[in-house]
């Protein structure tokens, strides 16, 4: 484990979330980390799906999803809205709804025979035994024009300009009704982690779903590093298949937190959904990893009634994160064949602020709002007070790694131009700035003598004059 790495990612994420951060502030929060989580650290590392630079149990498997009903119904209402938008009405409307009603009436990938004659009859197109419902569903919406509709958006460039991109709705409702026609096995990949920024992370902004633990503008967001500081919390989360690493910087499909000691296991909710069946599936992998770790019999029993584990979960003072397990949530396991007694477990732990490395008082921000706010420049790593500071691209810079165009005031992001003004001093040009201050000097007769005659000031063409020009 290196320190140092965590540290720069600890950094990289209070840089996201634009949280005022110190080299003291962190190391506080990790020592923290380290000083209770090391028990935990020592358990998990013996079972053979380690990532020591993960900090994580890595597990790859599928999940079965059978078709909703709900789902379905709710992605067709969807998709009769999009369409009373797209100016469909009366007869247009009446026919387009009795085909798709037909060809989504099976509730399954291909729709039944004996719907296909009305979807071709009222839809207007052919269709074949055996097509998938969602092509069948497509080539409906295309023939009643469901694709022409677009919007515009409001928007910026990559290089932070106002720009307007036009956006077609259909895409995106066609797509959440073709999901929920198809009843797959879903690759995942689990992870259940110790790793910091992973609580850190726990509601990624990148998420399709937030919860109250998300650093934008989650209500509890000091729970996040609550959960990292205590001695018991683990989090398991599931992501994309193809994520092999990195994974506290990726959008999580399904997250929850964990607690163990000593013989207990602690199930909280699951994120977003609190679906039975993967909590039941996600339960039984880390019971097992558990077991594997401490080399003893899978064999567990669980409760799932308040009155049945509440004097077993207690939570830490002036901890700052949302009690699920106190909602009726949790769902706690014992080791059988433990022979010792099962004591309590304490979860959570104070939020130290990241600036200064003292205790919050804020279950909405991490940061004490005693110190003075500082980050650490992206860059160089010179810490700077936050206001003084430029953010660019997700992080914080000081002025010398990302100096200010002296004429639109933007930070510069790639090279810095250097000019002549009126009053023959130096200033900084951003590239557009540089390119529109060197046009008119390009065509003066005098550009090559301007700037040692000081020239400039007497212009009438030309605000600044480009070095180079």
């Amino acid at each position: 484990m290196d320190m140092q790495t965590l540290q720069q990612q600890f950094y990289d994420v209070m840089h996201k979330y634009r949280i005022a951060f110190s080299e003291k502030g962190v190391r506080a929060n990790l020592d923290g980390w380290w000083a209770n989580k090391r028990g935990l650290y020592e358990l998990l590392r013996r079972h053979p799906n380690w990532d020591e630079q993960e900090l994580a149990l890595v597990f790859r498997f599928s999940e079965e999803r059978e078709l909703d009903h709900n789902i379905v119904d709710e992605a067709k209402f969807e998709m009769m809205e999009l369409a009373r938008t797209c100016g469909l009405s009366g007869a247009g409307l009446a026919n387009f709804e009795t085909a798709l009603n037909a060809a989504t009436a099976s509730y399954s990938r291909i729709p039944e025979e004996r719907y296909l004659e009305t979807i071709s009859r009222y839809g207007g197109i052919t269709c074949a035994a055996g097509q998938k419902a969602s092509r069948i569903i497509n080539k409906l919406c295309l023939r009643f024009g469901l694709d022409r509709l677009t919007r515009e958006k409001a928007d910026t460039d990559e290089n932070g300009n106002a720009v307007t991109k036009t956006i077609h709705p259909y895409n995106a409702v066609f797509a959440r009704l073709a999901d929920s026609l198809n009843p797959v096995h879903i690759p995942k990949t689990g992870v259940l982690s110790i790793h910091p920024c992973d609580f850190l992370e726990m509601s990624n902004r990148d998420d399709t779903w937030h919860s109250c633990h998300c650093l934008e503008d989650g209500g509890w967001r000091s729970g996040c590093p609550s959960y990292m500081g205590d001695s018991v919390s683990m989090i398991f989360f599931t992501v994309d298949e193809a994520v092999t690493a990195d994974f506290h910087k990726v959008p999580r499909i399904t997250r929850e937190i964990f607690c163990y000691r000593e013989g207990l296991l602690m199930q909280s909710r699951l994120y977003p959904s609190d679906d039975a069946g993967q909590r039941d599936l996600y339960r039984s992998l880390v019971q097992r990893a558990v077991a594997d770790c401490l080399g003893m019999p899978n064999l567990w029993t669980s409760k799932n009634k308040s009155s049945e584990y509440r004097g077993f979960l207690k939570t830490a003072e002036h901890s700052y994160h949302y009690t699920d397990y106190d909602n009726g949530y949790a769902i706690l396991s014992f080791l059988k064949g433990w022979g010792k007694e099962y004591e309590p477990m304490t979860i959570g732990s104070p939020t130290l602020c990241p600036c200064c490395g003292e205790p919050t008082k804020h279950e909405d921000d991490l940061n004490c709002g005693n110190c003075k706010p500082m980050v650490v420049c992206k860059e160089c790593g010179r810490e700077i007070p936050k206001g003084d500071a430029e953010y660019v691209d997700d992080a914080y810079y000081c002025h010398t790694c990302r100096p200010v165009c002296s004429k639109c005031g933007a930070a510069i992001r790639h090279e810095a131009h250097t000019a002549t003004d009126h009053a023959g001093r130096q200033v900084i040009l951003c590239e557009n700035c540089y390119e529109a201050a060197a046009e008119p000097c390009r065509e003066c007769g005098i550009q090559s003598i301007c700037k040692n005659l000081a020239a400039i000031r007497f212009c009438p063409w030309a605000d600044l004059l480009a070095d180079a020009a």
